[in-house]
């Protein structure tokens, strides 16, 4: 009887790990689906990532050949019918006007401070900062015209000559 019980009892055992066998091996057959899966769709990723990146490079290419061609196209033109040794000299940076220059310093300055007595007087920044860069930038560019004019009548004075009668 002991012997009976023996046999059942290891018949249960191995029948029970045979199981298991088989449920790890769909188990580890899932995983390895999920994971290709995962791989497939990163480099899926990484290919749409890289067709992007390429056409951007083409088109950068593109406007770097048409700027190309532009600029032979104006060099060769500047220089047909020209004899003399002359080329042609870049544009000149516009500078800012004192205007302008005036009004960005004066809405800096007016925001900040107008930020800062916003927080004092009443705890509101925002508004104060507003407020104070529309009055600083109206001052700044009264006062920046103010110094443009004077700058003028300074250089139309010291170039002015006197012409014989």
């Amino acid at each position: 009887m002991k012997n009976l019980m023996y046999i059942i009892a290891c018949s249960l055992l191995f029948g029970a790990c045979g199981n298991s066998q088989k449920q790890t091996n769909d188990e580890q057959t899932k995983a390895m689906i999920d994971s290709v899966n995962a791989v497939n769709a990163v480099n899926i990723a990484n290919i749409e990532r890289q067709k992007s990146i390429d056409s951007m490079n083409q088109i950068v290419t593109s406007e770097k050949e048409k700027t190309h061609q532009q600029h032979v196209a104006y060099v060769a033109t500047s220089n047909t019918g020209n004899n003399s040794n002359t080329s042609a000299t870049p544009e000149e940076k516009k500078k800012m006007n004192n205007k302008t220059k005036g009004a960005i310093i004066g809405a800096g300055t007016g925001a900040v401070l107008g930020a800062v007595t916003g927080v004092v007087l009443d705890g509101k920044k925002g508004e104060g900062a507003v407020v104070g860069g529309l009055i600083g930038a109206a001052a700044g560019a009264g006062a920046g015209a103010a110094i443009g004019n004077a700058k003028d009548k300074k250089k139309a004075k010291g170039t002015t000559t006197v012409q014989p009668k």
